[in-house]
């Protein structure tokens, strides 16, 4: 079996995880009735083959003498940097989240900078550019549920009603730290924005982590079943953790890439992703790019009330020179009815 081409998917069937519609029967007790090698367009790992798909083998660095990452768990200080929420409230720094990571920015420090959000729902895009040192967003409530960032963005809509929507009271300007990345967007001569600027939260930053956050593009079923590119988050970033959070959309809820600065896609550079304990929804492609991330107990719920029709949970579009793109253990797949979902199919 060729492995570097089936790789391109998340093969994580091999690794007991569930994909299933609403049933009395818990998903961990259904037992896969595939076995290797599967078929041509349902390709199932051997027991030797599955060894290569580890933690160890995704987060490995193109320079082969180079060590692989190896992330702890996410370790918040007993004082943030930042701190976002209502005016007045104590210890708040800044009201709103973009505010908050351009001063982090701005401070030009090698040293994690770290934000926490209070509770509340934050209305428009979050921008986080690349800089020497990384950033730490995290929400302070009890659930993730209790700090959301969400706006509406439809990758069919052209730059001029992107560009009122993103940025309405000048919050991206000429000389702030994220104004790279919105220029990039306004100036697009396409006849829409597309997929590359159709996100909520946009990150270019390495090593960036996120926890205890819910990231929605509410466009939801505003729109028909066509073509309707709806990011909900967008990461760059190398060394990227995400812990306990809610991703939520329609179509290409999570795309994990490796653009530059010109927000074009690169040949020759490996962007490292882990997610654990989180939840993501979506329809169509609902998890794509070229990223290679690792997902551990994360729950994937795939709907269709906006489409009608079937849906994709992985979209990888791994670089033909690497061998890993997604990767999930310990998860569990659930879709909103019978034929809705499949798990997942190649766009390279």
């Amino acid at each position: 079996m060729n492995i570097s081409r089936i790789s391109r998917l998340a093969l994580a069937l091999a690794f007991g995880v569930t994909l299933s519609a609403c049933s009395s029967t818990p998903p961990d007790q259904q037992p896969s009735e595939q076995v290797a090698p599967g078929t041509a367009s349902r390709p199932i790992l051997s027991a030797a083959e599955a060894k290569n798909f580890t933690r160890a083998h995704y987060f490995s660095a193109m320079d082969p003498n180079a060590a692989p990452w190896t992330p702890s768990s996410i370790n918040l200080p007993k004082q943030p940097d930042f701190v976002v929420g209502p005016a007045g409230a104590q210890g708040v720094t800044h009201t709103s989240i973009q505010a908050a990571v351009d001063a982090a920015i701005t401070k030009h420090s090698a040293s994690r900078q770290y934000i926490a959000i209070l509770p509340g729902e934050y209305e428009g895009t979050v921008y986080v550019p690349a800089a020497p040192g990384s950033i730490t967003l995290y929400g302070l409530g009890e659930k993730a549920v209790d700090v959301k960032i969400g706006l509406a963005i439809d990758s069919e809509v052209d730059s001029t009603t992107w560009r009122h929507l993103v940025n309405p009271a000048g919050k991206y300007m000429p000389g702030k730290p994220a104004w790279y990345m919105f220029d990039n967007c306004q100036r697009k001569r396409a006849a829409t924005i597309g997929v590359m600027c159709s996100a909520v939260f946009w990150s270019q930053n390495n090593g960036l982590q996120l926890q205890n956050l819910t990231i929605q593009n509410t466009l939801g079923d505003s729109v028909d079943a066509g073509n309707h590119q709806a990011v909900a988050l967008r990461s760059d970033g190398d060394k990227v953790q995400i812990n306990n959070v809610n991703i939520l959309g329609r179509q290409n809820t999570f795309f994990v890439t490796n653009s530059g600065v010109q927000n074009t896609l690169q040949n020759n550079r490996l962007t490292r992703t882990l997610v654990t304990n989180s939840y993501i929804e979506g329809d169509v492609d609902m998890v794509s790019g070229r990223g290679a991330v690792v997902f551990d107990n994360t729950d994937f719920r795939v709907v269709n009330s906006r489409t009608q029709q079937e849906g994709y949970v992985f979209a990888p579009a791994t670089q033909s020179n690497l061998f890993y793109g997604f990767l999930a253990v310990n998860s569990r797949f659930t879709a909103a009815g019978d034929g809705v979902a499949q798990l997942g199919r190649s766009l390279d």
